[in-house]
């Protein structure tokens, strides 16, 4: 297990998460301050309980907003591909009358062929 130190609304704080993602984690905990940083620049000092929990639900609000989204574009683009998929279903059978229409064509002109070959031959 590997180990990160990282600071937090000017305090060090030692964590553990596993080897690999200490990258990661310092990565986040630099975005955890500068939350806290500007949370604190426009309200003061308040308490880190109090940034914490403020920060908390900031990001709360923003992880909401972003799964709604996340929601929306889900369901426009399943909109979407029920929409190709019916308009796809609309083409193949068109093309699959079309493809009928001719076979049934040609199996008329064959059998006119052979007709007139048997009448040829008597």
């Amino acid at each position: 297990m590997a180990k990160v130190s990282i600071q937090i609304n000017g305090r060090k704080y030692a964590l553990g998460c596993d080897d690999g993602e200490e990258e990661r984690l310092e990565r986040l905990g630099q975005r955890l301050d500068d939350r806290l940083t500007m949370l604190a620049n426009n309200f003061g000092q308040i308490g880190d309980l109090r940034l914490m929990v403020m920060a908390g639900i900031t990001m709360m609000d923003e992880l909401d907003e972003l799964q709604g989204n996340v929601t929306q574009k889900a369901e426009a683009m399943a909109l979407t591909v029920r929409k190709e998929s019916e308009t796809a279903k609309a083409q193949a059978a068109r093309a699959e009358r079309k493809a009928t229409d001719t076979l049934l064509d040609t199996a008329e002109r064959i059998e006119a062929i052979v007709e007139r070959l048997n009448e040829i031959k008597t």
